[in-house]
């Protein structure tokens, strides 16, 4: 597994786009904070750059570096229970083609290998479904389309066989901090 994440770490740091397994499903995902990378995700997966990406975040103090984040306490309690992308406003520091009309979402991984390529590699990953934009969204590794596969630069090859879930729940954060249920 670590030399898995030291290489992932490598591909990011060198605005490289990875496959990579997530606590959810596989993902496609790339440094948070470049442009080039993001807009290259956009490209691989054929997704109109007005549908917004999500960000995997090691904790939720690191989130804090990105949004303003009221009910701390509440949000790690959720995020414990079931993997929860939470939707808050007015990001900083990030690629401006991963939010969306100044909203942006970020989900803290329940998942060793996730946390582990999140603090070595020290910010936000995107982390956006292995399929083109449309196209069923694949439960297992050996379901990704080879055109996917081809088209990222580093393909981690750790949990390959792990079985998959459904994608997370989205929860939506206002300014007052009150919580609106989107999937």
């Amino acid at each position: 597994m670590n030399n898995e994440i030291t290489n992932a770490v490598s591909v990011l740091k060198s605005g490289g786009i990875i496959l990579y397994p997530t606590d959810t499903i596989w993902g496609i995902g790339c440094d948070s904070c470049c442009d080039t990378a993001v807009k290259k995700v956009y490209e691989i997966k054929r997704r109109d750059h007005s549908k917004p990406l999500i960000c995997l975040a090691s904790s939720f103090e690191m989130v804090g570096e990105y949004v303003e984040i009221s009910n701390l306490k509440k949000l790690k309690s959720i995020s414990k229970k079931s993997p929860t992308t939470f939707i808050f406003n007015n990001p900083v520091k990030i690629s401006k083609y991963v939010s969306n009309n100044n909203s942006i979402g970020f989900r803290v991984p329940n998942d060793n290998f996730c946390l582990e390529l999140l603090n070595k590699f020290g910010r936000p990953i995107v982390s956006t479904s292995a399929n083109i934009s449309g196209i069923d969204i694949p439960l297992e590794f050996n379901l990704i389309s080879s055109e996917i596969k081809s088209k990222v630069d580093y393909i981690v090859n750790y949990g390959k066989n792990k079985e998959s879930y459904s994608a997370s729940t989205i929860l939506k954060i206002d300014e007052k901090g009150l919580i609106t249920k989107l999937r």
